[in-house]
């Protein structure tokens, strides 16, 4: 059974949390303060890329080079995220990296618009036949805030504080896999549990509403300009 989700909005909180759940004194020998906000920060890192969260997923853009059939990850997306993709303003279907290669091995000269990851690259059809100006748009999973401060909010504090008592349920089995494996393997189970029923939420709120458009998608050119010499099909950055 969960536990009624507390109150707990930053990284000083859910490390307040955690400390009288493993019922010590604050910084005591077994769990110095300095633990304690490794553990947190572990537990929020591994909740945020357990699934991908709306309020992680960013646009970037880039521009199109000539018969460039792949081109790298933006640096800040994670790996096989890349949820949608526009060129020139068409949307690109999503599919399966090996589909997409026997889709085109089986259709030479096909035309059908479609994208697929492979890692920290993903693969489009048709290629480009012009170099274009900005008219990539991708939309993938970024990685969350760090919780290098006390007071940071983390990404549920919001509008889903059951994620915060996820993360800490997820610290505490980690901080007693030595001392209690049982109640370790509970506590992350929990976790695991509270965090799937969160994300479950939000795609099913995603797929009931019908965007035109979407705020946190809604992001001006952070690329600049695309060079093919000396690394096709990278995305650069100008901050």
């Amino acid at each position: 059974m969960f536990r009624k989700a507390k109150i707990m909005d930053t990284r000083a909180e859910m490390e307040t949390e955690l400390v009288a759940q493993l019922q010590v004194a604050d910084n005591s020998s077994l769990y110095p303060s300095t633990r304690i906000t490794t553990l947190i920060q572990n537990a929020y890192k591994w909740a945020t890329n357990l699934f991908i969260w709306t309020d992680l997923v960013k646009a970037k853009t880039a521009n199109t080079a000539v018969s460039q059939r792949y081109y790298d990850y933006p640096e800040e997306f994670r790996s096989n995220t890349i949820l949608r993709l526009d060129i020139d303003d068409d949307p690109y279907e999503r599919k399966n990296y090996e589909d997409f290669l026997d889709y085109l091995e089986n259709n030479s000269g096909t035309t059908k618009k479609m994208f697929a990851n492979y890692g920290r690259l993903f693969f489009i059809n048709p290629v480009a036949t012009a170099v274009g100006s900005n008219n990539i748009s991708a939309w993938g999973a970024t990685q969350a805030d760090d919780l290098s401060a006390s007071d940071t909010e983390t990404i549920f504090t919001n509008n889903n504080p059951e994620g915060n008592e996820a993360v800490v349920q997820r610290a505490l089995g980690v901080a007693l896999k030595r001392i209690d494996k049982g109640q370790s393997i509970q506590e992350i189970t929990e976790a695991i549990a509270i965090l799937q029923k969160l994300n479950a939420d939000e795609i099913k709120a995603t797929q009931r509403d019908k965007r035109i458009d979407h705020p946190s998608m809604n992001v001006p050119n952070m690329f600049g300009g695309y060079s093919m010499n000396p690394n096709p099909g990278r995305f650069n950055y100008h901050p």
